[in-house]
């Protein structure tokens, strides 16, 4: 299956219809490390940012994103920044929890927002969300498709040679091999 890209950002990747799927280098200690990267999405057209960092693991950048934003002439009431901490190499701590990321990422898609979603390497917790999202919109039949899917866009990002596979370990693996979307009338009650 094909994913139709609005955009194709460089320091991305995955990229599936207006998501982006990227990582933010290890900034502790030096915010402006991630200017560069900041930048180059905003001027892609990202908007909303979706955070799957625990505190402490990169420099905070909300407010380093609207200073960005400004400075390019980006309206900062078009700036969105979501987090969702999820333990490096772990699962969200309940399925309900990824529903709750979804819905965040359906809302920006009814809304046609660019969205980036992120974790420090961009390699598991971000491929786990990108898996559950490739099943929530329809883009991947069940979790089998969306692994696939990832696995053929994963075969083209440099730092697969190192980390040959995305999401990274098997239970992340496992979590987007059973998840089922919610029906729309779940959706509605969420």
């Amino acid at each position: 299956m094909s994913c139709p890209c609005s955009i194709v950002i460089v320091l991305s990747p995955i990229a599936t219809g207006p998501l982006q799927a990227c990582w933010l280098a290890n900034t502790r200690g030096n915010p402006k490390a991630t200017t560069p990267k900041l930048d180059a999405l905003l001027k892609a057209g990202v908007r909303t940012f979706v955070d799957l960092t625990e505190c402490g693991e990169l420099s905070p950048y909300a407010s380093q994103l609207l200073v960005r934003a400004s400075l390019l002439n980006i309206d900062l009431a078009e700036i969105e920044y979501h987090r969702f901490p999820i333990r490096d190499r772990s699962l969200p701590e309940s399925v309900e929890y990824m529903y709750r990321v979804m819905a965040v990422l359906r809302d920006n898609e009814e809304r046609s927002r660019i969205t980036a979603v992120h974790c420090r390497g961009g390699i598991g917790r971000t491929g786990m969300v990108i898996g559950c999202w490739l099943v929530e919109s329809g883009m991947a039949k069940d979790g089998e498709e969306a692994l696939a899917i990832i696995a053929h866009k994963w075969r083209g990002v440099a730092k697969c040679v190192v980390y040959p596979h995305s999401p990274e370990t098997g239970p992340q693996f496992e979590f987007v091999l059973n998840f089922t979307p919610k029906t729309p009338r779940e959706q509605l009650a969420f």
